[in-house]
């Protein structure tokens, strides 16, 4: 069978409950970077790419804990580097950069291009009003120093959004636009309004989480016969009435939930078995409204490895972690035969 992972959005927060998780996996006997086909957006890109060139889920948990050796390549409270390094010295160049932020979520979203038809405004706009209040310099370096410019040699899909037509790209499918593999995880990260956008080519991209958080589509579009997704966005309910505390958590992933719902609910409609994991309700006290905010990581981890283990045990006959198992039983049954 192909088997598909995907690594959906969830800014910072989002990267620390995808590494749980995928120990989680771990754990139960799967190995996530085995998937045939994986499909990242935003903070499931940088996760894919890392796993598909070699990270495991132990080096994720590692990391989040100060174990891992990369850790000396950032600084930071709580081990979290700063990602909101401004990009304006005044009050001038923060107006203008306000105003051109706010215009990059419009068209982002595809506001714009009834009337623009997705062509790109004037240098002197684009000068005078820059989109983007806090530097990705840092990231570009970082990300460059660690992943190699070619891409790995498998399906991996990362999602961004062309700016000027909210079209999504996912770099890395053939019907894509060629990218660096180190710009196309920033372009899948640059979340329109806040970060600047990424070029490649001749084009500005976005945050593919403007068009889905998880675009769990392109799986069943690439013949996945079983996926499992993970979507840091979502949740659980578990029965009763939520407390206070949780509303606005729950309010905030609303929409969210209802996206990923149509997209499961159209792989299954096409017999394909699919197993989300997501936040159970109780989990998003400590995981809050802001994805980007600094955080103890090894606690958020910690979190999700007890929160996908709960998953995985309510659902330990699902199909799709049927397939992943018996996947993983045959390699190691090749391997035995191969010694």
């Amino acid at each position: 069978m192909k088997l598909g992972l995907v690594l959906g959005g969830g800014g910072l927060i989002g990267m620390g409950y995808h590494a749980g998780s995928l120990k989680a996996l771990d754990e139960f006997g799967i190995d996530p970077a085995s998937a045939d086909v994986i499909v990242g957006t935003s903070a499931g890109s940088v996760m894919g790419a890392y796993l598909a060139t070699g990270w495991t889920p132990g080096d994720f948990v590692d990391y989040a804990h100060g174990r891992h050796p990369d850790v000396t390549k950032e600084a930071g409270n709580n081990g979290v580097p700063s990602v909101f390094v401004p990009l304006y010295d005044n009050a001038r160049q923060r107006v203008a950069r306000s105003i051109g932020s706010a215009f990059a979520v419009a068209s982002s979203r595809g506001y714009l291009k009834r009337v623009t038809g997705g062509r790109m405004p004037g240098s002197f706009l684009r000068q005078t009003f820059p989109a983007g209040l806090f530097s990705t310099t840092e990231t570009r370096l970082r990300l460059q120093e660690d992943l190699s410019m070619g891409w790995p040699k498998r399906e991996l899909y990362l999602c961004a959004a062309d700016l000027y037509t909210g079209e999504r790209v996912a770099f890395g499918h053939p019907d894509a636009p060629e990218a660096p593999f180190p710009d196309a995880v920033l372009a899948s990260t640059a979340i329109p309004g806040v970060f600047p956008p990424v070029k490649i080519g001749d084009r500005q991209y976005v945050d593919g989480g403007i068009v889905s958080a998880t675009s769990l589509d392109l799986a069943v579009e690439a013949g996945c016969e079983a996926i499992i997704c993970i979507a840091p966005l979502g949740y659980r309910n578990e029965g009763g009435v939520a407390e206070p505390k949780l509303w606005g958590p729950m309010l905030m992933r609303a929409l969210f939930a209802r996206s990923l719902k149509r997209e499961v609910n159209d792989a299954r409609g096409k017999d394909i078995p699919v197993l989300v994991i997501r936040p159970w309700a109780s989990d998003l006290a400590e995981l809050g409204t802001n994805s980007m905010r600094d955080f103890d990581r090894g606690a958020i981890v910690d979190l999700a490895i007890e929160s996908a283990a709960r998953v995985l045990e309510a659902h330990d006959d699902h199909p799709a972690l049927q397939a992943f198992l018996d996947q993983a039983s045959e390699t190691r049954s090749r391997r035995s035969s191969l010694q």
